[in-house]
Parts: structure tokens; sequence; C-alpha cells
């Protein structure tokens, strides 16, 4: 079995790094049911990544099928819609038959190029078809990269980075992927300003949210 790739394992020592600076609560950041939902991969599999395992070995075929799965999962989780009413939504979309559909997103059957394309439409993933194909340390890579840009992109007003805030705990709760502050630079103070009224308008009881 390969060693954990070299790109995984930077982003983790970074990460640490940034957590040790800052007093970052790791386990906010690298929240493991969070990190499964926005990967699809299992979450055996993403601890032993995040404490620095080695990949597991899979094939190409079975990683497909497991992350959507995974996906389908999670989406009828989240939008409380009907196993069988999302079957259809995804039957209409791709033009195949209700039971196909549901095959494809029980995993118990293979979609082609052109189906995950629009599968990877319809669950809202901007990586399109490598979502499904690239190996799992590759995906965490690319998530934990977006938590690390999320601690080393914040600002405050005179220059410096403010490498962990309430903007950034805000978008970790919420799965906000990136905030784009088009080049304002916000203190601390602002930040928290924000979050609440953000808060505020999801209809969020922070305290609840934190526990």
């Amino acid at each position: 079995m390969p060693a954990l790739p070299d790109a995984l394992a930077e982003t983790l020592t970074r990460l640490d790094a940034r957590i040790a600076e800052t007093g970052a609560d790791r386990g906010l950041l690298l929240d493991v049911p969070t990190l499964v939902e926005r990967t699809a991969l299992g979450e055996d599999e993403v601890r032993a990544l995040l404490d620095g395992g080695e990949p597991m070995a899979d094939r190409v075929d079975d990683r497909v099928r497991g992350r959507v799965r995974a996906l389908h999962e999670a989406y009828v989780a989240r939008s409380g819609k009907r196993a069988g009413e999302v079957c259809k939504e995804v039957a209409e979309r791709l033009s195949i038959s209700p039971e196909w559909a549901r095959q494809l997103l029980l995993g118990k059957k293979m979609p082609n190029v052109p189906d995950l394309t629009e599968l990877a439409e319809f669950f809202g993933i901007e990586e399109g078809v490598r979502f499904f194909t690239d190996p799992a340390a590759t995906v965490l890579n690319r998530e934990l990269g977006r938590v690390l840009t999320g601690l080393e992109g914040d600002a405050d007003d005179d220059g410096p980075l403010v490498e962990y805030g309430p903007l950034v705990e805000f978008a970790t709760r919420h799965g906000v992927v990136t905030l784009a502050l088009r080049g304002h630079r916000l203190t601390p103070r602002k930040q928290e300003a924000l979050a609440v009224m953000l808060e505020g308008l999801l209809g969020v009881d922070d305290e609840a949210a934190r526990r």
C-alpha cells in the first residue's frame, strides 16, 4: 500500500502549524462528519488519512459507485425529499428509467462518463467527474486546501493576516466553501458582527450551532 501522498501530508502539516499558531479548534475545522459529507468518503477512511495513515487500496469502479451512493444518501437527508422522489428527478435528468437510476444511486451499477457529469451537476459538485474518480487522498486534500485557504486568507484592516476568526468559524459550521469578500479586509470585530448578522439571516441559534 502506498505511503500518504506528499500533497496531503504537506497540507496537514501546514494546517496543524496554523492551528497551533492561532489557537483554532482543530476538531471544528477538521470535523470528520463534515468532511465525510463534503468528500463522499467513508468515515474510517477520512479518520485514517487525517491521522497520517496510508490510503486504502480500492478499485476505481468501487470508488465511483461508493461516492455516488454517499452523495445520494447525504442529499436525501439534507433535502428532506423521499428517495423515490430523488430517483425520479435523476431519471429525468439522465433520460434513463427510474429503476436504472435507483440502481445507480444505490451504488449497484456503474455510471458512464456522461451520467457522472450529469450527477455531478445534479449534486452541485464543482469538480465534475474527477470528484468520483480521484483517489481518496486527493479528494480530501482538495477539501482541506479550502480550509487552509480560509485560515491563511483572512486579514484585518491594517494588513497582517488574521489566520482564524469568526467568519472562518461561521463558514466551517455551515459548510461554506469560500467567502468572497472582494478584497475587503475585516477586523475581528467586524467579522464577528458580520457572522452574527449571517446567523440571524439563516435563522440559526449560535449557541445551539456550537454544541
